[in-house]
């Protein structure tokens, strides 16, 4: 007797591997966007999987990428400024866009229906650098120095300010990790608050890098710093009140932008492409493969077996390794 079974078909497009790929990381996909994409941040909503690439003058992009060959813009939100950077996260049941725009500040956006973004909310700030939220609160590093606590937990309805954090130095980049918030300075390095009082933040150490910290991701016990033309940093941040040198990883590139992901790191590195290391040993990462396209890495996101790249005036790029 023969049994015929049915099997759902993949809704991602199965790339084939190339029969060489001979730097050990290659294109898959790119899509011009005609901006100056600086970040990128891969999301899934509604089970189709999006890039949001910040894209400078040209404010958000959201594009479909659920086949990654074929990369599709679906909507865009133009800041009339100039986007950074943008977080996703989920509020009261919807999805919103938080949106860093260096010259006009930051835009809440509800991003439910990616293919038609609704403005929520603007901070009419100077600048804002970088945003995160967490448990209800919002992070906003101002342009001018000072660091905003927002409570975001009432959204769609308004939101509000609750505290001002003085930062050693301008942040030009924030990430949270449990209690911690880790604020990227680039001429002081790293300084690191306790966020336990997630409306109160309260400073617990600062730790200089030898070059110009840029972006930091978390692992564990460890800080992985994009030290710009030295390379890349590491940080034994176990102790948030004591942080320390570990290892200095000399790329011989300026590395703009860093990525975590379980046992890889990956980093942008301006006009030198895109490098992906292993971590076997997480203290001595090995790099195994780069991509060198055409253009400028700054950011770069690992999502879903991709590597997004913010490719400049490229636009978005997908890599695989």
């Amino acid at each position: 007797m023969i049994i015929f079974q049915y099997c759902k078909l993949p809704t991602e497009e199965l790339t084939p591997l190339p029969p060489d790929p001979g730097t050990g990381m290659w294109q898959v996909g790119q899509l011009n966007t005609n901006g100056d994409a600086r970040n990128v941040k891969g999301h899934i909503i509604n089970d189709t999987q999006y890039a949001f690439l910040s894209d400078g003058q040209n404010g958000l992009q959201i594009i479909s990428i659920s086949v990654p060959s074929n990369p599709i813009l679906v909507s865009n939100y133009n800041t009339f400024g100039n986007a950074a950077e943008t977080f996703i996260d989920s509020v009261n049941g919807g999805k919103y866009a938080f949106i860093s725009d260096i010259t006009k500040g930051l835009f809440i956006l509800n991003v439910s229906n990616p293919s038609v973004p609704v403005l929520d909310t603007v901070l009419t700030y100077s600048g804002v650098n970088s945003a995160y939220t967490k448990n209800g609160f919002l992070y906003a590093a101002l342009v001018q120095g000072n660091l905003k606590v927002i409570n975001i937990s009432n959204l769609p309805d308004a939101v509000f300010e609750v505290y001002t954090y003085i930062p050693k130095n301008i942040v030009g980049h924030i990430e949270l990790n449990g209690n911690t918030a880790f604020f990227v300075e680039r001429i002081t390095g790293l300084e690191l608050a306790d966020i336990s009082n997630p409306g109160s933040p309260v400073f617990l150490s600062a730790f200089r890098s030898p070059g110009s910290s840029l972006d930091v991701k978390i692992a564990g016990n460890l800080a992985y710093i994009a030290d710009g033309n030295a390379g890349i940093c590491i940080a034994n941040i176990g102790n948030p009140a004591q942080p320390y040198f570990i290892a200095q990883i000399n790329t011989d590139t300026d590395v703009r932008g860093i990525e975590y992901t379980p046992n890889f790191m990956l980093t942008a590195e301006y006009n030198s492409g895109t490098e992906v290391f292993n971590l076997f040993n997480p203290v001595s990462p090995e790099a195994f493969g780069y991509f060198e396209p055409e253009g400028f890495c700054f950011g770069i996101n690992y999502f879903k077996g991709k590597v997004l790249v913010a490719n400049g005036q490229k636009g978005l790029l997908i890599l695989k390794f």
